[in-house]
């Protein structure tokens, strides 16, 4: 049967979707012989017969329609891709690597003994920021199906010794005071620095809020500082050290100062200064300058005080107290020998303001004679006049405070302490005790003495 060619044919409405659903196309072939042109419901209906149900731009489709575009390939449909999530990360705010060199402070001044060796942190202190991982969002093609994510991962480090990880996990802080440093993966807080060999110009200077212990020697010129202990297992030689706790020499304190608010052991100390809140034990003193605020004591027979100044809030127990060259020793117990000290210093002031006032006082009394004579002073003696009179008068204030200081040290010393001092092995002449204001001085040798304050307020050196 023959066909007819001029029948009409309606518009094709084609669709096309993109390989990973990502678009949807449509492409429109016009009508022929008059036949059914395109329309906004035959194109949302081809769109549905080929899966395309998610993400359509209707305006789009209208437009086609409406604008009878044919012949076009244009896209309708558009998916949301997902979006995957974002790793977490950590930025640690230390080194890991600790850079031995002079640190330069604030002003740009830089000190070459403090290498940067130890970094102190504190409580709560800010190790590391944490960024959490994200979970990203699912995303849906244009028929419509889910599209998985990535979920982000986790960001990878290890919570060290004395740190802690934050409620949020946001940050790791320091859970105590300590030194800062990197091992085995994590960054830990060491609440004990020890330096396995010399504190020298290989290590410099030591600040440290915990204990601080040195296998070798500190030497001079060198200086350690601790909130804690300090532990020395040589010599320590011309160096200084600081402690707000004990300081421990296991061999020899030679020319160095010493400053702790404990205690204070050493094998031996020599030409050095030692203050302390505590006891100090030591086999010898030679030459040394002390403060104790507890009790001196020298283990051993050999040793004892060997020249020097002996201050000692406590009792005193030593060996040997002098030397046979009978090398000056001053010992100094209790707190009212300090007292009776500075009494005396203040008497010394006194005396001295004393003096200037009695020498003011008659230039005022010079010129204030001449200003009734001759009814007025020059100008340049009127100032004089005025300086004199302020200067007499902060004199009196200062003289009547020097004479309420000494009433009060006269007080505290009417209360007299009955300490005294014990010599195990011989006391030699050069030696000189103070016991609160009464003076003993050794004139010949002693042998198991104890010195001590008797109730007649008279210093006695008794048998042991």
């Amino acid at each position: 049967m023959p066909v007819n060619i001029n029948l009409p044919v309606d518009c094709v409405v084609e669709v096309s979707i993109a390989r990973n659903g990502s678009e949807a196309y449509v492409t429109v072939e016009p009508p022929i012989n008059g036949g059914a042109e395109v329309n906004f419901g035959n194109i949302m209906e081809m769109l549905k017969k080929n899966g395309v149900v998610y993400g359509i731009n209707e305006d789009i489709v209208k437009r086609i329609a409406n604008e009878k575009r044919y012949g076009e390939r244009t896209s309708v449909a558009r998916w949301t891709p997902a979006v995957d999530g974002v790793d977490g990360t950590v930025t640690y705010r230390f080194e890991q690597q600790i850079k031995i060199a002079p640190v330069e402070d604030e002003k740009g001044f830089v000190d070459y003994k403090d290498l940067g060796l130890i970094r102190t942190v504190h409580k709560g202190d800010v190790v590391a920021d944490i960024t959490l991982p994200t979970e990203g969002v699912p995303g849906t093609d244009v028929k419509g199906k889910i599209l998985k994510q990535r979920i982000g991962k986790k960001a990878s480090y290890s919570v060290g010794t004395n740190t802690e990880l934050t409620d949020d996990g946001k940050q790791i802080k320091c859970s105590c005071d300590g030194n800062i440093n990197f091992r085995n993966g994590a960054f830990c807080v060491d609440q004990v620095v020890t330096i396995s060999g010399n504190v020298d110009s290989s290590v410099g200077n030591i600040k440290f809020v915990g204990d601080v212990i040195v296998k070798g020697e500190v030497l001079e010129g060198f200086t350690i500082s601790s909130n804690s202990n300090i532990i020395v297992s040589g010599n320590v030689n011309g160096a200084t050290l600081e402690a707000d706790g004990d300081v421990i020499i296991k061999k020899g304190c030679i020319n160095s100062k010493v400053t702790a608010h404990g205690s204070v052991t050493a094998n031996f100390c020599e030409h050095s200064t030692i203050e302390c809140d505590g006891d100090l034990t030591s086999t010898s003193f030679v030459i040394c300058d002390v403060y104790c605020g507890g009790e001196l004591s020298t283990k051993g027979n050999t040793g004892g005080l060997l020249g020097g100044k002996y201050t000692c809030l406590n009792g005193i127990e030593a060996s040997n107290i002098g030397t046979k060259s009978y090398t000056p020793t001053l010992l100094t117990v209790g707190d009212n020998a300090l007292l009776a000290q500075e009494k005396d210093t203040v008497l010394k002031q006194i005396e001295k303001s004393s003096g200037e006032l009695e020498k003011i006082t008659l230039v005022i009394n010079f010129l204030n004679d001449k200003k009734k004579e001759l009814h007025s002073l020059p100008e340049d003696k009127e100032v004089i006049l005025g300086n004199a009179c302020r200067q007499k008068v902060l004199l009196g204030v200062e003289i009547s405070k020097l004479k309420k200081r000494v009433e009060e040290i006269d007080l505290s010393l009417a209360n007299r302490q009955y300490l005294s001092i014990g010599c195990k092995g011989y006391m030699y002449p050069g030696v000189k005790i103070v016991i609160n204001d009464a003076v003993f001085k050794v004139e010949s040798e002693y042998v198991r003495t104890r010195v001590a304050l008797s109730e007649d307020g008279m210093i006695h050196a008794l048998p042991l």
